[in-house]
Parts: structure tokens; C-alpha cells; sequence
């Protein structure tokens, strides 16, 4: 799926975020959960690019698939386990 977010209500978004929010873009993974990553599987998603990874992907597809506009917005609320050396 390409575009699977608005790439004008991204634009948005980022313009009115406060900057104390440290609002940016980034590469959202969507794994099968609710769970904890491995510290293996937080290493492999994070050479492939990912910034954040979650479980709601499924529901933006659904909501492109029905016509609809979709704006992601994520919480980080947990750190994932890394490399010492990262």
C-alpha cells in the first residue's frame, strides 16, 4: 500500500503540532499484537527503517480501502530494547 497516509493532512499536522511535542515524520511498522517486540525483532525493524512500530496498520488500510483520508498519529510511550552500540 502506497499513500497509505494523507500526505496533506501529514503536512498539516506537522505545522500545527506545538514544538514541545517533537512532532516528525517517520516509518511506522505494523507487527501482529498486542506484544512486546523481541530485542531481535526491535534490531531487524530497525535496520529495515522503522521509527515506531504498532498494530493499527490493518485499520489505515481498511479506511483507505473504504475511500477515507487517513492521518496516523503516534504516542511513543515505551522505548524498544537496542544495541548498545546504536
Amino acid at each position: 500500500m502506497t499513500d497509505g497516509y494523507d500526505p496533506a493532512l501529514r503536512r498539516l499536522a506537522l505545522a500545527l503540532a506545538p514544538p514541545e511535542l517533537h512532532a516528525r515524520p517517520g516509518v511506522y511498522v505494523g507487527v501482529g499484537g498486542p506484544s512486546y517486540e523481541t530485542w531481535a525483532e526491535c534490531r531487524l525493524l530497525r535496520r529495515l527503517g522503522a521509527d515506531a512500530v504498532g498494530d493499527t496498520v490493518a485499520e489505515a488500510a481498511a479506511a483507505r480501502h473504504c475511500g477515507l483520508r487517513v492521518l496516523g498519529l503516534s504516542l511513543i510511550t515505551n522505548a524498544a530494547p537496542g544495541d548498545e552500540d546504536e
